[in-house]
């Protein structure tokens, strides 16, 4: 029985949710492909630190079985180590694939390494469909209500610098959307528009529009969907918006 580990080449996923689905999405696409570069390089490094098993001073590896090489497939390697080496090689398989700026996940738990809630991630990205969207807000946002510590987190229009964030404190839900004077006058809200933050429950404020929920994890299906509407009905962003995406401990 092994622990097993995956790593790939690809956007930054923006939850360990989204990753959990990412991996299995990589996983039934497996087509037996040559390893891109980066996944290689990975492979070597990691093999400069622990030798495969039937090379000179493999005896002592940890990998489950080899060559280790024989695990990738195109941009993907998922492969397994001794269950007693699984805490050391975690980290080594974390920074070797920091290193190299490939996704690191642990199947097991279910999270990126490290996990999405306790460093610092960003994310560029296009935005998905108005049915897709609040799924991956709410994915974020439930892992930041149960981190056990307060996080926020920032999604930004890369083209306007509009920006929505939120904070997930000791149960709670803050979200706010940017106020209009700092944005450009072809940016901001016309009357309608501001009727419609107000309708979906939104406080006009100084510099932003608020919106608060005591316990967020009870309203957490609600807060995806005002905040997937804050885009998509109020600021009516189209498919394939350039976004960025920071979240964070504090």
């Amino acid at each position: 029985m092994s622990y097993d580990f995956a790593v790939w080449e690809g956007p930054a996923p923006l939850s360990n949710a989204h990753a959990t689905s990412e991996c299995q999405r990589q996983l039934s696409a497996r087509s037996q492909a040559p390893p891109t570069v980066a996944v290689r390089q990975f492979v070597d490094r990691l093999l400069v630190v622990h030798p495969d098993l039937d090379q000179p001073g493999g005896e002592d590896s940890p990998w489950s079985d080899g060559p280790l090489l024989n695990h990738a497939d195109g941009q993907l390697i998922y492969f397994g180590v001794q269950i007693d080496a699984a805490h050391e090689c975690a980290k080594l398989v974390e920074e070797t694939a920091a290193a190299l700026e490939l996704v690191a996940f642990d199947p097991q738990l279910g999270q990126l390494l490290p996990s999405a809630t306790t460093v610092a991630r960003s994310a560029d990205f296009e935005l998905p469909t108005a049915s897709d969207l609040p799924l991956h807000l709410t994915a974020v946002i439930g892992e930041a209500l149960g981190a056990g510590v307060a996080m926020a987190g920032i999604l930004e229009q890369v083209e306007t610098g509009f920006y929505v964030q939120w904070m997930a404190r000791d149960g709670g839900l803050t979200i706010e959307a940017q106020g209009e004077e700092l944005l450009a006058v072809e940016h901001r809200l016309g009357e309608e528009a501001r009727e419609e933050m107000m309708r979906l429950g939104f406080v006009e404020g100084d510099p932003n529009w608020t919106i608060h929920w005591d316990d967020g994890g009870r309203d957490l299906q609600e807060a995806g969907q005002i905040l997937s509407d804050v885009l998509t009905v109020v600021r009516a962003l189209p498919l394939g918006t350039p976004m960025a995406l920071q979240t964070f401990p504090v």
